[in-house]
């Protein structure tokens, strides 16, 4: 039997007798989650036609999540590879898509580099997110570009208190690491404000396996947020927000590399409701990726991109079963820095409108959208769900929906380029004739409640074409590469995720199987490189008094080379919590991960961290 497999039914046969023990003290109701990723109007997401998770601030404190990254690893479907230890190059994957096919968020506006086409989620600050909201599955038809494995949505935190709220933390743990935070939430009569600072610095582990430096690999963070918002009237609100986060790298190769990253979010939004059944929603903002490197302590290149974004949003309640909503969004992106690109800038311009109906038990959403963008012209996606509510604890549903991403930057427009070491020469090309990449995502979805154990069991296809990929030419001397429109990809699954709430005692689960395949080129019928075929996650808690024990699992299957000749190894790590609540307001907390020390790769030749320790101290006034 396979290790994953093993770990997965091995937590089914622990679970069991735990829930059995203890059901006759759970409340059995179906939990309502809400997310407004899916369809842009809040929903719960046991009734959303489409696969969603959410993780809330609730979730991150009790399980002491250190990162986002470490945050999302948990949800279904996705898998990370990280360049070595904290702020070191990270990417996402969710369904075996590219971390340039996921759309992320924050507080509603795109982020993102517009050379890479990635989010750079290694230096987004954990303690300034409120709540996240992952949907897998296809979303062109709403968000444009990108969203094509999924979209991750990410909010600041806000004020949902009356008075003024102060809340801070502490955490000190293993490779010297200092994690702070301090803020405050200010809520009085129509108006509220949330203003927080947070900071980082550890030694860091030795990034590579590979001996080319043998020293740690120090990271530093500092970021503020404040967001805030009044009611004018009934009818007429208003918000702004604005995120900022600076890390500094160290990194491998070359005499004292490192890197300076900084992150800008600036957003407002006004909402005006006219009618009764009428909202309508303005929303403007802008996003910054900038980038620096030195080497030497001195400055070696620059990199920035910037995009403005605006939107309008109208939604019309028609009765309390059907919803019409209409869109047109703009957006600019621009690139500037020390590297001279042929086009440093372009627009793209959306239409789309968007159905929600009930009829009886049977719910209908369909959705279409228009892209014009400068570079490529028009381009035309859409999606449809039909779902089925056999009782109040089961849904089930069925969807289909085309998605895109455009190509990037460094895909169109980077300049040639050319570099020899002892008489080997790399050179490469853009291709400013590249096509988007285009998909089309069926789904079928369960989701319901046994007893007190709620479940959602979902399968997925996903068929990509025109996946952009770099064509190689070799010589006896050197090679050369340009990326070029030829891959297609074909990535199936499942997905099950379950889950219990007693009333000191929870438990969450999900597994995952996919099959990420090449279907063309020199790798056709091989699996897609460093994608798991096998993932998997297990947490409990145990509440007693003031004490909340916890632990958790986390598992994945190997991961392929290009050509699927080498691989890296499968792994699973554990990880065990305490908190103890000393008063209603002050906690200390402890964590011990990677129990066992494993030692693992999810990117060949960069390490990850082992064992580690770390003591939280976290106060927020009620």
């Amino acid at each position: 039997m396979h290790p994953i497999s093993k770990t997965f039914l091995g937590s089914l046969f622990i679970l069991s007798p735990l829930s059995a023990a203890m059901a006759d003290e759970a409340v059995q109701q179906f939990p309502v989650i809400k997310n407004t990723v899916a369809n842009l109007v809040e929903q719960d997401s046991q009734k959303t036609l489409a696969a969603v998770t959410v993780i809330d601030r609730e979730e991150i404190e009790r399980k002491q999540y250190s990162t986002l990254l470490e945050a999302l690893k948990t949800v279904p479907g996705i898998s990370l590879a990280a360049n070595g230890g904290w702020g070191t190059t990270s990417s996402v994957s969710i369904r075996g898509t590219k971390a340039s096919q996921i759309l992320v968020l924050i507080d509603g506006q795109k982020v993102g580099s517009a050379t890479t086409g990635q989010t750079a989620f290694e230096h987004i600050p954990l303690e300034q997110i409120e709540r996240i909201e992952v949907l897998r599955g296809a979303r062109s038809s709403l968000y444009g570009s990108e969203a094509v494995g999924g979209v991750i949505q990410i909010f600041t935190r806000k004020a949902s208190q009356d008075s003024v709220k102060p809340f801070a933390s502490f955490t000190y743990g293993s490779h010297e690491t200092y994690q702070g935070n301090a803020g405050v939430n200010i809520k009085s009569g129509n108006g509220w404000v949330t203003a927080s600072l947070a900071g980082l610095k550890t030694q860091g582990i030795d990034a590579t396996s590979k001996p080319v430096e043998l020293d740690k690999d120090g990271y530093e963070n500092k970021s503020a947020s404040i967001k805030g918002g009044y009611k004018f009237s009934e009818q007429l609100k208003v918000e702004a927000n604005a995120l900022t986060a600076q890390g500094e790298n160290e990194y491998d190769g070359g005499i004292d590399p490192y890197s300076e990253t900084q992150q800008n979010v600036y957003g407002a939004a006004l909402t005006y409701q006219p009618a009764e059944s009428w909202i309508s929603e303005l929303r403007i903002g802008q996003t910054e990726d900038k980038l620096k490197g030195f080497d030497n302590n001195k400055f070696s290149y620059e990199i920035n991109t910037e995009r403005q974004n605006a939107g309008l949003l109208n939604t019309f309640k028609v009765n309390s079963d059907h919803t019409l909503m209409f869109g047109v969004d703009y957006q600019n992106d621009q690139v500037s820095g020390n590297t001279h690109y042929d086009v440093d800038e372009r627009d793209n311009l959306g239409y789309f409108a968007q159905y929600l109906g009930a009829f009886g038990n049977f719910d209908v959403q369909g959705a279409i959208r228009l892209d014009d963008n400068e570079q490529f012209g028009e381009h035309t996606t859409g999606n449809a769900s039909l779902g089925y509510q056999f009782s109040p604890a089961l849904q089930t549903y069925i969807s289909y929906g085309k998605a895109f991403k455009a190509p990037t930057f460094n895909d169109l427009y980077y300049p040639a380029y050319a570099s020899e070491y002892n008489g080997y020469t790399w050179s490469g090309v853009s291709n400013p004739n590249l096509k988007p990449e285009e998909s089309e995502n069926y789904e079928i979805g369960f989701k319901g409640a046994l007893s007190s154990v709620s479940y959602e069991l979902t399968g997925f296809y996903n068929e990509i074409d025109h996946k952009i990929t770099l064509e190689k030419t070799y010589t006896p001397t050197g090679e050369h590469s340009t990326p070029i429109n030829i891959d297609k990809a074909r990535i199936k699954g499942i997905e099950l995720s379950l889950g219990q709430n007693l009333n000191n005692f929870m438990w969450n689960m999900n597994y995952t199987y996919q099959e990420p395949e090449n279907r063309s080129g020199v790798n056709n019928g091989k699996k897609i490189a460093n994608i798991p075929q096998q993932l998997f996650n297990l947490s409990a808690d145990y509440e007693m008094d003031q004490w909340i024990v916890g632990g958790s699992v986390h598992a994945e299957d190997k991961r392929y080379s290009a050509d699927n000749k080498t691989y890296l190894g499968s792994f699973a790590t554990a990880d065990t919590r305490v908190t103890y609540q000393a008063t209603p307001e002050f906690s200390i907390q402890a964590k011990l991960a990677n129990i066992f020390d494993k030692q693992y790769q999810t990117v060949n030749g960069y390490n990850q961290d082992g064992r580690t320790a770390w003591v939280t101290l976290r106060y927020a006034m009620k």
